[in-house]
C-alpha cells in the first residue's frame, strides 16, 4: 500500500495540472482555444453523448419487447442501435483536446481519433440515415398504400434492407480510411501526412464532393421530405373524408409532429457535412488547419456536434410527440405493467371475441386490425379495410410511435 502512494500522488498532481492548465497557458490564442474546447468539445459534446446513450438504451428497452410484432418498432430499434454506435465512436471526443490527452500524445490518441474514429462515426451516421429512410418508407407504405403494406411492411424486409444498407455504407466510406497516413518522428511522436489520393482532383470532385454529397445528404433529404409530405397529404385527406375517432386523431397529430421533427433535425444536422468535405479539400492538410490557431478551428467542431445532436434527439422527440411512448416510459420508470400486445392477441383469438369486444385502454381501431381477416364476416372485413386506410396498425395507432 505504501509503495502505491507515490503513484497516487503523481496521478493527483497530473489531474490538478489539467484543471489549472487553462490559467497557466501564456499564449492568448491557446487559452482561447482551450476555453472554446472545454465549452463546446467537453461540456456540449459530452452532454449529448451521455444523454443520447441513456436515451437510446431506454428506447431499446421499451421498444424491443414489441420489435418482432411491428416493422416500425423494429426500424426504431435498429435506428437506436446505429445512433448508439455513433455516440460510442465519439466517446473520446470530449477529452481528446484536454491537456491530459495532449500529454499522452505518445500513444497517438489524438491522431487515432481524428483519422479513424471520426470515419467510423461517419459510417454509423450513414447507416442511421438509411434506417431513417426505411422507417419513413414503412410509414409511407402503411399510410399511403395500405393495400401493399401487408406484403412490404414486415420485420424480415426491414432486417434485410438494413443489413444491405449497413454493408453499402461500410463499402462506400472505406476509401476515407486511406486518405491519411500515421507516421512517427525520431522522438517517437505521431503525426499525420496526406496521401497522394487527397491531392487527386478527380477523386475529390467525384467521390468526396459529388458522390458523398448525394449519398449522405441529397438522397436522404429528398426522400424524407417527399415521403413526409405524402404522408401529411394522405392524413389530411383522410381527416376531410372520414370521421375519425379521438384516438386516431391524436395518433395522426403525433405522427405529423414526429415526422416533421425527425426530418427538420436530420436536415439541419446533416447540412454541415457537405460543407466540411469542401473545407477539407480547400484547406489541406486539414488536420493542421483544424488545430488550435488554424483557419477552420472553430468550424471543425460543429459538424461533429451536429451528428451527436442528431443521434441523441430521437429519444426527446418520442417524449415530446409520441403519447404512446410517453405512457410506456412512465410505466417503465414507475415499474407498472400495462396491457401488452400479447394480452391483446390472446383476447382476440378466443372464440367469440373477434368482433364487438374491446379492451380498456386500447383503441377500437387497434383491436379491429389486430384480429386479422380470418373468420371475419362481410361487415367486419369492411371495417378492417376502413381501419387500414385511416390508421394502419403500428403506424397510426395511439399505442405505437
Amino acid at each position: 500500500i505504501h509503495d502505491s502512494q507515490p503513484y497516487l500522488a503523481i496521478a493527483l498532481m497530473r489531474l490538478l495540472a489539467c484543471f489549472f492548465a487553462l490559467y497557466s497557458v501564456p499564449d492568448p490564442v491557446t487559452r482561447e482555444c482551450l476555453i472554446y474546447y472545454y465549452v463546446v468539445g467537453t461540456f456540449v459534446a459530452g452532454s449529448f453523448i451521455l444523454i443520447g446513450l441513456l436515451g437510446n438504451c431506454i428506447s431499446l428497452t421499451i421498444l424491443s419487447k414489441e420489435r418482432k410484432k411491428s416493422s416500425t418498432i423494429q426500424a426504431l430499434c435498429l435506428l437506436a442501435v446505429a445512433d448508439t454506435c455513433l455516440l460510442l465512436a465519439y466517446s473520446l471526443f470530449p477529452i481528446v483536446d484536454t491537456p491530459w490527452a495532449q500529454s499522452m500524445d505518445y500513444l497517438g490518441i489524438y491522431v487515432i481519433v481524428f483519422v479513424y474514429m471520426f470515419e467510423i462515426a461517419r459510417i454509423c451516421n450513414q447507416i442511421s440515415a438509411f434506417i431513417t429512410m426505411i422507417l419513413m418508407w414503412q410509414r409511407y407504405m402503411a399510410v399511403c398504400l395500405p393495400h401493399k403494406s401487408k406484403q412490404l411492411c414486415t420485420v424480415g424486409i426491414v432486417n434485410r434492407i438494413s443489413a444491405c444498407s449497413t454493408v453499402a455504407a461500410v463499402v462506400f466510406y472505406l476509401p476515407n480510411f486511406f486518405l491519411y497516413s500515421i507516421k512517427t518522428t525520431s522522438d517517437g511522436d505521431y503525426y499525420v501526412t496526406s496521401n497522394s489520393i487527397v491531392k487527386n482532383a478527380y477523386f475529390q470532385v467525384i467521390y468526396s464532393l459529388i458522390l458523398t454529397y448525394l449519398v449522405s445528404y441529397i438522397i436522404p433529404v429528398v426522400s424524407l421530405l417527399g415521403m413526409s409530405l405524402a404522408i401529411l397529404r394522405s392524413l389530411k385527406s383522410h381527416i376531410n373524408t372520414v370521421a375519425p375517432s379521438a384516438n386516431s386523431q391524436h395518433a395522426r397529430k403525433d405522427l405529423t409532429k414526429s415526422s416533421i421533427a425527425i426530418v427538420v433535425i436530420y436536415v439541419l444536422c446533416q447540412s454541415l457535412q457537405p460543407i466540411r468535405r469542401v473545407i477539407m479539400w480547400l484547406y489541406d492538410p486539414y488536420m493542421i488547419n483544424a488545430s488550435c490557431g488554424g483557419k477552420v478551428f472553430y468550424f471543425s467542431y460543429l459538424p461533429h456536434i451536429a451528428l451527436m445532436l442528431n443521434s441523441s434527439a430521437n429519444f426527446v422527440i418520442y417524449i415530446l410527440f409520441a403519447r404512446g411512448f410517453r405512457r410506456k416510459l412512465i410505466m417503465f420508470l414507475t415499474g407498472r405493467n400495462a396491457v401488452g400486445p400479447n394480452d391483446l392477441n390472446e383476447s382476440n383469438t378466443k372464440p367469440g371475441s373477434s368482433k364487438g369486444g374491446t379492451i380498456p385502454g386500447v383503441s377500437k381501431i387497434t383491436t379491429v386490425v389486430a384480429t386479422g381477416s380470418r373468420g371475419m364476416t362481410a361487415p367486419d372485413e369492411e371495417n378492417r379495410k376502413c381501419s387500414e386506410n385511416t390508421a394502419p396498425s403500428g403506424i397510426g395507432t395511439d399505442d405505437t410511435i
